[in-house]
C-alpha cells in the first residue's frame, strides 16, 4: 500500500485529507472543546504547531456547506466515529490576520480592514446570502467594527435563527510586530478606543444578541489578548489548560508513530535527539 505523503506547510484540512497526506488525529479535541462551558475561546501556541490547520479543521467540521463531505473528511478519525450534535450546523466566518502591512499607522489600519473584508467576501462567495448592493453596504464603512456590525446585522436578517461561528487565525501576527517597533501605536489600536479592540467589541455584541454562538482564535502570545480583555471579556484563554496541552503539536508517542510509519532507521535515537532539542 502506498504510504501517505508527509505534510509540510499544508494548512487546508480538506487538501490534507483528500490528497493523501499523513494526519495525526486531533479531532477528539473538537468534542472536548464543546464540553467546556465557555463558547469564546483563545488558544495560543508557538509557530509551526499546526494552528492554521486546526482552524481549517474546525471550519470543515462545523460549516453547513461541508455536510455532504463529512464522511469523506472525518469518517476514519475519532470525531467521524463520534460526531457531536453541532457538526455542520454553523455558518462559519473566518478571518486570517497574518500578512497585515505595518509600515505606517495608515497601512496597518487599511490592511486590517481589508482582512476583515476578505473574510466577509469569502463567506458570501461560499453562501451567496447577500446581493451586491448589500455587500457594498457592509464593506463601505471605514472601520472594521462597523463592517463587522453590519455583517452581523444583515446575516441575522437573511438567516433568522441561524448561528455564526467566528474563527480567527493569527490574531496577533501584526500586533506582535508593532510591539517590537511602535509600542505606542500598538497601545492605541488594541486598548482604549482603538479599532482592533472595537472589532472584537462588535463580535461581543453579536454574541450578546445570540447571533454569534461560538468563537475560536489562535495566535502566538497573550500580550494582545491581555490588552483586549476589558473590551472582549467574554473569551477564555485555554492555552495553559492541561486538558488541551496536546491539542496542537506532537507528543513523543505521536512522533514515534510517525517515525515508525515512515520506517526511519534508528527511530529511537532520532526521538532522543528531538527530545534534547
Amino acid at each position: 500500500m502506498k504510504k501517505k505523503k508527509p505534510p509540510y506547510g499544508i494548512s487546508n484540512y480538506e487538501s490534507l485529507i483528500t490528497d493523501n497526506y499523513y494526519f495525526v488525529d486531533k479531532t477528539k479535541y473538537i468534542e472536548i472543546l464543546e464540553e467546556v462551558p465557555e463558547k469564546s475561546i483563545f488558544f495560543l501556541r508557538p509557530r509551526k504547531f499546526g494552528k492554521s490547520l486546526f482552524v481549517s479543521m474546525l471550519q470543515y467540521y462545523y460549516g453547513v456547506e461541508y455536510k455532504n463531505k463529512f464522511d469523506s473528511l472525518f469518517g476514519e478519525f475519532y470525531i467521524g466515529k463520534n460526531p457531536t450534535e453541532k457538526a455542520n450546523k454553523y455558518y462559519v466566518v473566518s478571518f486570517d490576520f497574518s500578512g497585515i502591512l505595518t509600515e505606517t499607522p495608515e497601512t496597518t489600519f487599511e490592511s486590517f480592514n481589508e482582512k476583515v473584508i476578505i473574510g466577509i467576501n469569502y463567506f458570501n462567495n461560499t453562501h451567496n446570502l447577500f446581493n451586491q448592493e448589500i455587500i457594498e453596504n457592509i464593506v463601505k464603512h471605514r472601520s472594521a467594527s462597523d463592517i463587522m456590525n453590519n455583517f452581523i446585522m444583515y446575516f441575522a436578517g437573511v438567516k433568522p435563527g441561524e448561528k455564526l461561528f467566528v474563527l480567527i487565525d493569527e490574531y496577533d501576527h501584526f500586533t506582535n510586530e508593532l510591539i517590537s517597533f511602535r509600542l505606542t501605536e500598538f497601545q492605541d489600536i488594541v486598548s482604549r478606543n482603538g479599532y482592533v479592540r472595537k472589532f472584537y467589541e462588535a463580535i461581543k455584541v453579536g454574541v450578546g444578541k445570540g447571533i454569534i454562538d461560538r468563537f475560536f482564535a489562535t495566535g502566538v502570545t497573550p500580550v494582545t489578548l491581555d490588552s483586549l480583555t476589558s473590551g472582549f471579556n467574554i473569551a477564555k484563554d485555554f492555552t495553559l489548560d492541561r486538558r488541551f496541552n496536546e491539542m496542537q503539536g506532537f507528543t513523543p508517542d505521536e512522533v514515534k508513530s510517525i517515525l515508525e510509519y515512515y520506517e526511519i532507521e534508528k527511530s529511537d535515537e532520532v526521538l532522543s535527539d528531538l527530545e534534547r532539542l
